[in-house]
């Protein structure tokens, strides 16, 4: 993979600002030569044809004009050997002249034919007089007292030495511009920090760097191959951390800084390290393009990182750094997420696969990893991260299963019944809905309602229950009020679940009404009809008399179970006469008679009145009595 250091570097602190770039070259007259001596030849995957910046290069701005800004303080402490091991306050306000003031600087790496070549270009405020640009590369961050990204220009000026990280090995590359030069110098430190000593100027030939000014004399851009210049053909991985554009006075140890672009560069290195990530199911399986299910509410996942190096050759060390996110697409991982821990490179060569600890996911969704590999600074090795789309899998939700069992067949104006059997349902999402320990949520909740179709069709709806709520997997009864049909015919259940998002889908059974244990079936009964005939004998007498005045005395009536007036009366009874001939009396018999048999009465007159006769008992009236019943009719 080509070496390349390509990220933007972030706004520098308050004691700079943004600059706009010149739209159209300066009118001024140019007063040097620009053109002095021949061209330097090798480029490497760079054009140094003098149009600044190449593309694809890192910015890096800086104040310029009559303005303060922060360099180094002139002092003896303060040279080029020495700014090292200087005490703070190391910086201060100062305002370089015009010719030596740095407007902007760029810088770039990359790899070609197994080369690693460095670019750096400039802008200075005015394109006459003479002075040295110097590049210096420090394999060490800048001390953390210099955040030129969050501090002020005060803490800056009590806390911080750019330099004070210099080690052997560091470097500067010196262009001096005096007479329009082209010729570049490198200088290396060596001994042991603090007392360290910068070598002897080096000047860089064409078969290893090239130069070049703008036509306006404003720019100047450079190419220099790191590897046979500084890395000298090893490969150990080296990388720098810390570079500081600057303007010097010269080319000696005892040189003063002008101007100095004090930035969070991007670090340069012969080395460069990839991160490739695939996700993976908990037991270390690839994750398939549909993604997993949910299952039962927890779904163990892992993300599998592949470590190369380019460039040169160390035993793997650091460590990747593992987080996961749940984000909706197309989102990626690229900050913050749940930390799932890291691991450690082992091994004696890179590649490196290494595994993240398991991370258990609790929700429906979408989750992309990020992998961030440290870097190993003792070897030189920059990190690398992984958070691309190839990163991201979905867990999907379960559909559970319904199976209902409509209650016993009814007779019409009872009440009919059903029963659903949740199952297959996942828990609810945890919080948060990422964790190291496999904690689930509750139980999956929503309801359940149950619907009757009816009678004789799946058209019709005769009723819909009051809700049952769920809580995970078990068996639900409809509700009270339990609905009593109305109308005899087959009726159809069915039931609904409308699920618990976002990990268990709703579901019904029974929609079509093609189950038959849903159906219930409300019938009505046979009925039948048995006749008994009954009578109630009864007698009516009519007394009378020709003369003698009122009628007055009394009817005595006894009803016999033969046709001759044998035996016990079964009924008898006696009548009051008064009034005027003639008069009738009746009896008030209630016992019926319902069975066939004869039966006859035996009447007297008992005359209170002087004047008429009695009437003696006489067994004068009979009768005979059949009863036919026609036993039970039945309505089948």
């Amino acid at each position: 993979m080509p070496f390349t250091t390509r990220v933007q570097t972030s706004e520098k602190s308050t004691r700079t600002r943004r600059v706009v770039a010149a739209g159209a070259a300066s009118c001024l007259a140019v007063a040097m030569i620009l053109v002095a001596g021949p061209a330097l030849a090798a480029d490497g995957p760079y054009s140094i044809d003098g149009t600044v910046p190449d593309p694809g290069t890192t910015e890096i701005t800086d104040l310029f004009g009559n303005v303060k800004e922060l360099g180094p303080l002139n002092s003896n402490t303060t040279k080029i050997g020495v700014i090292h091991s200087d005490a703070v306050p190391t910086l201060g306000d100062t305002n370089p002249n015009a010719q030596v003031d740095l407007r902007r600087a760029w810088l770039d790496t990359e790899r070609e034919s197994g080369k690693d070549w460095l670019y750096f270009a400039w802008e200075r405020d005015k394109n006459t007089g003479s002075g040295f640009i110097a590049y210096e590369f420090m394999q060490n961050k800048a001390p953390t007292a210099c955040a030129y990204d969050t501090a002020t220009p005060d803490q800056l000026v009590a806390n911080c030495n750019p330099w004070a990280n210099r080690k052997a090995g560091d470097f500067m590359i010196l262009w001096d511009q005096q007479g329009g030069s082209l010729d570049l110098f490198l200088r290396i430190w060596s001994g042991t920090a603090p007392n360290l000593t910068l070598g002897a100027p080096q000047q860089l030939n064409s078969t290893v760097s090239q130069a070049a000014y703008s036509a306006d004399g404003f720019f100047g851009e450079a190419a220099v191959n790191l590897t046979d210049t500084i890395f000298g053909g090893s490969t150990a991985c080296l990388a720098f951390a810390n570079t500081i554009p600057s303007t010097v006075t010269g080319n000696s140890d005892t040189a003063d800084y002008k101007d100095t672009i004090l930035a969070t560069t991007p670090p340069i290195s012969n080395c460069t390290s990839t991160t490739v990530t695939t996700p993976k199911d908990g037991a270390g399986a690839n994750i398939p393009a549909g993604g997993l299910s949910i299952g039962t509410g927890v779904v163990a996942v892992k993300d599998s990182a592949v470590v190369s190096l380019t460039g040169g050759t160390a035993t793997p060390g650091g460590s990747v750094a593992f987080s996961l996110c749940k984000v909706d697409s197309p989102g990626l991982c690229t900050t913050g997420g749940t930390s799932v821990g890291s691991t450690n490179l082992t091994g004696a060569s890179y590649p490196v696969t290494v595994s993240s600890p398991t991370a258990y996911v609790t929700s429906a969704g979408r989750y992309c990893w990020r992998a961030v590999f440290s870097g190993d600074s003792a070897n030189g090795i920059p990190g690398s991260s992984d958070s691309s789309a190839s990163e991201c899998f979905t867990v999907n939700p379960v559909t559970p299963t319904l199976a209902t069992t409509a209650g016993a067949d009814v007779l019409l104006g009872n009440a009919v019944t059903d029963s659903a059997t949740l199952g297959g349902t996942a828990t609810q999402p945890a919080d948060p809905v990422i964790n190291l320990t496999g904690t689930g949520g509750a139980a999956a909740g929503g309801t359940i309602t149950f619907k009757l179709y009816g009678p004789d069709d799946c058209t019709t709806l005769a009723y819909t229950s009051p809700t049952v709520a769920v809580s995970g997997n078990n068996t639900y009864n409809s509700p009270a009020p339990q609905f009593v049909p109305t109308a005899a015919g087959t009726y159809h259940w069915v039931a609904v679940y409308s699920g618990s998002s976002p990990n268990t889908n709703g579901t019904t059974h029974n929609a079509a009404c093609t189950d038959n244990d849903e159906d219930v079936v409300v019938t009505t009964v046979p009925s039948s009809l048995s006749s008994a005939q009954k009578w109630v004998p009864n007698d009516s007498v009519t007394v009378s008399a020709s003369a003698g005045g009122a009628m007055a005395g009394t009817v005595a009536f006894a009803l016999y179970a033969t046709d001759d007036c044998s035996g016990t009366a079964i009924y008898s009874t006696t009548a009051t006469v008064a009034g005027a001939s003639p008069q009738t009396v009746s009896t008030s018999n209630t016992t019926a008679v319902q069975v066939s048999g004869s039966f006859s009465w035996k009447v007297s007159y008992d005359s209170t009145n002087p004047a008429q006769r009695d009437i003696g008992n006489s067994c004068h009236e009979t009768s005979a009595l059949t009863i036919a019943n026609g036993g039970t009719v039945s309505s089948q």
